[in-house]
């Protein structure tokens, strides 16, 4: 009997035909987003009967759409089809690296019977899709990869976490020079290093390894894969049937008896049948709009004209423009990587169509533009910011909002700007007042579209018309450039026509530019539209139907860019003759313009550093141990502290050198977990440490740091500081190499006396007398204050010296961002080098500044600081702020809209730091500030002017709600009931709102402009649907915690982004999560709400309405012991699952899937809700010790509702065990209730078949409980659920697979 395999996957489908366990035939081809079409034509070629007998197994991301329609075909989960087919070809397998067209995967303990695995949930960087992106980007077919990268000669540093980062790195590596192959041998190792830092994390790599996936024929990445995981070649095999594993293991557990003829039946019975989902509004463009080419007179004026010129990264345009802005002449080249090639071949072309032409002005912008414009010599090299806003100001006088998109010109087949490349400009008067270029993805540019019609098969040029043809354009969702492949292939899978597909491709494309790049920008009433992708009349029409007549179409939207450089050039010439040589001429000298007060800035800044390494020498005396101390976070602040402590002891001391492209990637290959880039440098810099064979390593785990004017319970450090030292020595493994770890624990809320108890308790682990730890303590506390004098004496030395027509840019971050030359991206000498003068955040008396009224719980000490400076920033009216965060940091994804707030009306410049090489798109942003501020007068301070004289806006977010207005509250699931019943019984009018909608979500994420985690935007999205639908002044229940994540500031966020939109109806009410049982009002009604959900939730789904409907509005405790006794009663059946996580995450945001499992015959233990209050209550004693004893008296209530359940409770039987595997793991943590979380995950899984963690996507809290080990803790398999509402079928193949194995 035959059996076969089918593989649907993103982008192909392979078939295997077996017959008694031999493989007769191999079939695979591209489906081009028709998976069952692609199917039947592969079904059509096995050279079998029509009515031979098959056994049959359907495998892939689309699978799904095939089974939803033919139900009686036999399904295999992705990852035991992979596990089950390279069992088959290897069966000795260890590990499996399995990387697809879309989907990452990495599967170990293979020889087990549980494997353990992850793949990638929401970025393309570790995938086959990434390739085939770039190697567009570099001009090459993707089939000629492994050729090229034999021909490499060295491995550069490039970003693979992002392919928006790695085109860029792209660019800036092709402008030095970089061959082709050395590129594209680096994308291999920056893929398969963020492949191992993302994905394979903590788990462990079982010998041998065998590759398999679609980008195995890329030897490349099978170079990399052995050098990154340090394997030999027999400990990595390549099987030859590498790309069918997952069919293979399909056909392997086939069933069923089906004839061709049969399934032929099936799959046009499937076709037949169309998707009857909602679709999104039509798309049709306004009457009048033209997208036509530009028109060019082709004349050349009598007294010349100018030159306009925008190098990008795959094009190259220029313009020739006359004097009254008539457009004469333009072109579109091909870059190729050479920059100076292609404006040589464009001007050649000018002289073949014009002859000798006079240029009166000759302007360059772009990516290209600063080698280029001093080889020619330009008039005017300007940043793309300003030549977009100068070209729109030109056609549309009244502009006051440019929307640029990159993207391919249909007609020539070149990209017009760069493809990758979005951006938001607003402007007043003609002139910029702010910008925004898009950050992390891809997503909201042109390129999105143009990959993804490749991946359909729709030429280009037919693919806007295709989208204004469709009737219901699909809901594909906002997903990164190679993630909405998934969307597509199911809506065609679905039966929804390419005309639907393509429509919503334009919609998507619209909203993820206006959600990630536009953000919570302010959008004007003439917004003029740029940029190659208005070739595409699908996308202008999408912004037609946002914003309506309110967009235009610029009449040189193609060419936008170089005719605003031409008239830039235009008005820095004036009157006076060009400084244009052209290529003939021998390339200029640079003239060295630095002055001597140019060079007494620089020498100023770079001061600082100096003084941080004052005393320091780096000798070692081999007769003494060596203390190593990594140069990373508050080492930036300590470093004359530990210096002077362990010198003083008979240490030696070595500080690893600032951050390199060896601590990069050193960072990048050890890295086990996807953190902040501050904290990913750790590992480089241990390592550096552990290569040097010190004995100890010295990194303070900074739990608390007090600001001076603080007034908040505890001022914590981020929830990467409190455990990254621990962590990361742990993951590095550094006892087993004979090094100490020396991380003190530093509570410095506590003062100068809890450091030193601190640093006084190392002398135990270096076995040195108390006393004589007491004097080096005395030497180092020393070397701290005289850093910080001279850092002070240092400001206040150049605030002296400034002059009142001094415009003074003040850099804002934390310490280590501020001194990291990787961090802060060379941005001081940016800076410096454009003739600013530069001081930070510690120059400025920012500590000096109480603003506990205005933000009564920052809790963070970095925040307050960078507040407090923002406020003395915006009062000063010189100052301006160039602000920097971090990708992937939870606090600064709050701080940013709250820094916003300061500072109002004026310009400031905010970059987010990541891991990418190239600063080209930092230089564009940092010029694009500086124009904008040349149009800024400088104002002459009054004499009395005082800066510490600042405004403070005293805002407090009251505890109790008032009863003269309703109370909404968020839902939470089965709680929302309860817990409106409490507080009706406190006599307020209260409701809660409806569950999130998408409407609600789009409102919610309008605001946001970063990687705000999924509760924020949804909370605030509720409340803006609400006051919406009904405008009256209500109140919105929106708790607060005392730290350290970024979920106790969402209250104050959610604030300020109300009263930026002017909307004083919404109040909050805020109560301390962490405080209740002394502030709420009947605490012990409100334990029994939270107790009623809990009792809800342990029973069976179908019981849950009836014992809801027996009860009171509030149900007293007699109500909550009989239901308890009653669901204890019933037998528990099907596979026991724990659920652990967030409160919204369990209830809310989970999209479903607890209650989707439930349904399907699992019993869900989740974490009871009152119990997870009750622990932080407990972890918060200082505070609760008056309500000690109710404490105990509602423990006693969890014990006994807890046993009335039985084995449908979820409550912890010993709940002094929580806290010692909280302590034990977690111990002074602060932060999204992380020591619950992690103690609680631990105690179910030893009676539960598997735990389920279910956080925000992006939540640090979460990373730090799997830094933390928790998946080894557990007794259970432990499945990550990341949540941020885009959970779909790969996402449930992947939860299935692991429950397939449970």
């Amino acid at each position: 009997m035959y059996s076969l395999g089918m593989d649907l996957g993103t982008s192909t489908v392979k078939i295997v035909l077996m017959q008694n366990g031999t493989v007769e035939k191999y079939w695979l081809a591209v489906h081009h987003g028709r998976p069952l079409l692609c199917l039947r034509q592969g079904l059509s070629e096995l050279a079998i009967g029509r009515d031979e007998t098959l056994a049959v197994c359907v495998t892939g991301d689309n699978a799904g759409s095939l089974l939803e329609r033919c139900p009686v075909l036999s399904e295999l989960g992705e990852i035991p089809a992979i596990v089950e087919g390279v069992h088959r070809l290897v069966p000795q397998v260890g590990s499996i690296i399995e990387i697809g067209s879309q989907g990452a995967r990495f599967i170990t303990e293979v020889q087990s019977r549980t494997p353990q695995f992850a793949a990638n949930e929401h970025c393309a960087g570790g995938t086959g899709s990434f390739f085939e992106d770039q190697m567009s980007r570099v001009g090459c077919k993707l089939e000629d990869y492994s050729a090229l990268v034999e021909q490499a000669q060295s491995i550069p540093r490039l970003s693979g976490r992002c392919a928006v980062f790695a085109k860029t790195d792209i660019i800036h590596r092709q402008q030095e020079g970089v061959s082709t192959p050395d590129i594209l041998l680096g994308l291999c190792y920056a893929m398969i290093r963020n492949y191992k830092a993302t994905i394979v994390r903590r788990l462990p790599v079982c010998k041998p390894v065998v590759f398999c996936g679609g980008v195995t024929c890329n030897s490349g990445v099978i170079r990399a894969i052995r050098d990154v995981f340090g394997l030999t070649k027999a400990e990595l095999i390549v099987p030859e049937e590498a790309r069918f594993e997952a069919a293979i293991g399909a056909a392997c557990k086939a069933e069923g008896a089906f004839t061709l003829a049969q399934l032929d039946a099936l799959l046009n019975d499937a076709m037949a049948t169309h998707s009857t989902t909602t679709g999104l509004p039509r798309l049709e463009l306004l009457p009048g709009t033209d997208l036509s080419e530009p028109k060019a007179t082709g004349v050349l004026p009598e007294k010349g004209c100018a030159l306009g010129i925008d190098i990008g990264s795959t094009s190259t345009d220029l313009v020739l423009v006359g004097p009254e802005g008539e457009l004469v002449d333009f072109q579109y080249l091909r870059t190729a990587g050479d920059p100076e090639g292609a404006v040589r071949k464009g001007l050649s072309s000018i002289r073949e169509r014009f002859g000798a032409v006079r240029f009166t002005a000759v302007g360059v912008t772009g990516s290209g533009r600063e080698r280029v414009g001093k080889r020619i010599g330009a008039d005017a090299v300007r940043d793309e910011i300003t030549a977009q806003a100068k070209g729109a100001a030109h056609w549309v006088p009244e502009v006051d909002t440019v929307f640029e998109i990159g993207g391919q010109d249909s007609k020539v087949i070149c990209l017009s700007e760069d493809g990758s490349d979005s951006k938001y400009i607003s402007l007043k008067n003609g002139e910029v007042v702010d910008f925004q270029m898009n950050k992390i993805c891809a997503a909201g540019t042109g390129s999105f579209v143009e990959e993804q019609a490749a991946r359909m098969g729709i030429p280009l040029v037919e693919f806007g018309p295709l989208a204004l043809s469709a009737e219901r354009p699909a809901a594909l969702g906002e997903r990164c450039t190679v993630f909405i492949e998934t969307a597509i292939a199911s809506a065609a899978a679905e039966g929804v026509p390419q005309a639907d597909i393509a429509a919503g491709l334009c919609h998507a494309i619209v909203q993820n530019y206006l959600h990630k790049v536009v953000g919570s920008k302010p959008v004007g009433h003439h917004i003029v539209l740029q940029g190659g992708v208005d070739y595409n009349p699908g996308i202008v029409a999408a912004f037609q139907a946002a914003y309506g007549s309110r967009v235009r179409v610029s009449p040189v939207f193609s060419i936008s860019g170089a005719y605003g450089a031409a008239l830039l050039a235009q008005e820095a010439v004036g009157d006076t003759p060009s400084q244009f040589v052209g290529f003939d001429s021998p390339a200029r000298t640079a003239e060295d313009s630095r002055s001597a007060e140019f060079q007494r800035n620089i020498d100023f800044y770079r001061q600082a550093d100096n003084l941080l390494l004052e005393g320091y020498t780096g000798k070692r005396d081999p007769r003494k141990k060596t203390v190593g101390v990594p140069f990373v976070l508050m080492i930036h602040k300590f470093f004359p502290m530990a210096n002077a402590f362990f010198t003083s002891l008979g240490f030696n001391v070595v500080l690893t050198d600032p951050t390199s492209e060896e601590t990069i990637r050193l960072s990048q290959q050890l890295a086990q977990s996807e953190t902040c880039y501050p904290v990913k440098l750790i590992y480089g810099h241990m390592q550096q440490l552990i290569d040097q064979k010190v004995d100890y390593i010295f990194l303070p785990s900074i739990h608390t740091m007090k600001h001076e004017k603080s007034r908040v319970k505890h001022n914590y450090g981020c929830v990467y500081m409190q455990t990254a030292a621990v962590s990361i020595a742990k993951a590095l493994d550094i006892e087993s190499k004979g090094i100490t770890l020396l991380s003190p624990v530093f509570d410095l809320d506590f003062g100068q006396e809890a450091m030193a108890t601190a640093m006084l308790g190392l002398g135990k682990v270096l076995g040195i007398p108390k006393p004589l730890c007491a004097k080096a303590l005395l030497s180092g506390a020393m070397a701290v204050r005289r850093h910080t004098a001279a850092v002070e004496k240092q400001g206040k030395a150049l605030l002296a010296t400034l002059k009142p027509e001094d415009k003074i840019l003040v850099l804002i971050t934390r310490n280590y961002g501020v001194s990291d030359p990787i961090l802060n991206i060379g941005i001081p000498e940016l800076l410096l080098e454009r003739g600013y003068k530069v001081i930070t955040l510690s120059h400025l008396p920012g500590h000096a500044l109480d603003i506990a009224d205005e933000y009564e719980n920052l809790y963070y000490p970095f925040g307050q600081h960078i507040l407090s400076g923002a406020k003395l920033i915006a009062h000063h009216p010189n100052l301006y702020a160039v602000y920097l965060t971090n990708h992937g940091c939870g606090p600064d994804t709050m701080l940013s809209h709250l820094f916003k707030q300061e500072m109002g009306d004026k310009p400031y410049l905010q970059i987010e730091v990541d891991e990418h090489f190239s600063n080209v798109g930092v230089i564009t942003r940092i010029e694009a500030f500086l124009n904008s501020l040349n149009h800024r007068p400088v104002e002459v301070l009054p004499k009395d002017f005082v800066l510490e004289q600042v405004e403070i806006h005293p805002c407090h977010l009251p505890a109790v709600p008032e009863k003269d207005f309703p109370l909404w509250l968020p839902p939470l699931g089965e709680y929302t009931a309860s817990l409106t019943g409490y507080f009706r019984a406190q006599g307020v009018d209260a409701h809660a709102l409806p569950h999130l909608s998408a409407h609600a979500l789009s409102l919610g994420r309008a605001e946001t402009g970063a990687k705000e985690y999924l509760p924020f935007p949804a909370l605030l999205g509720g409340i803006l649907a609400q006051q919406e639908a009904d405008p009256a002044p209500a109140q919105f229940l929106i708790p607060q915690t005392q730290g350290a994540e970024a979920d106790g500031q969402y209250a104050r966020v959610i604030r300020a982004v109300l009263d930026r939109r002017g909307n004083k109806r919404a109040k909050l009410v805020s109560p301390m999560l962490e405080t209740l049982p002394a502030t709420a009002q009947d605490r012990d009604a409100l334990f029994r709400a939270l107790l009623a959900g809990d009792i809800l939730y342990a029973a069976p789904a179908a019981m849950r309405a009836g014992i809801a409907a027996a009860w009171d509005t509030l149900p007293g405790w007699a109500q909550l012991h009989k239901a308890a006794v009653e669901i204890g009663k019933r037998p528990v059946t099907g596979r026991r699952l724990a659920a652990v996580g967030t409160p919204l995450c369990l209830t809310e945001l989970d999209s479903g899937v607890l209650s989707t499992l439930e349904a399907e015959g699992s019993q869900l233990l989740r974490a009871p809700l009152s119990e997870a209050l009750w622990f932080l209550w407990k972890d918060n004693m200082d505070a609760n010790k008056p309500c000690a004893q109710w404490l105990e008296q509602m423990a006693q209530e969890m014990q006994t509702i807890g046993a009335e359940l039985g084995t449908h409770s979820a409550f912890a039987q010993d709940t002094a065990a929580l806290f010692e595997a909280a302590d034990t793991a977690l111990p002074h943590f602060a932060g999204g209730n992380g020591r619950y979380r992690y103690a609680k995950a631990v105690e179910l899984s030893g009676r539960a078949d598997a735990v389920l963690t279910l956080a925000p996507r992006y939540e640090n809290a979460a990373m730090i409980l799997d830094m933390r080990g928790l998946r080894d803790a557990c007794n259970a398999p432990l499945f990550q659920l990341s949540l941020d509402n885009d959970w779909d079928e790969t996402a449930w193949s992947r939860l299935r697979s692991f429950l397939y194995y449970c």
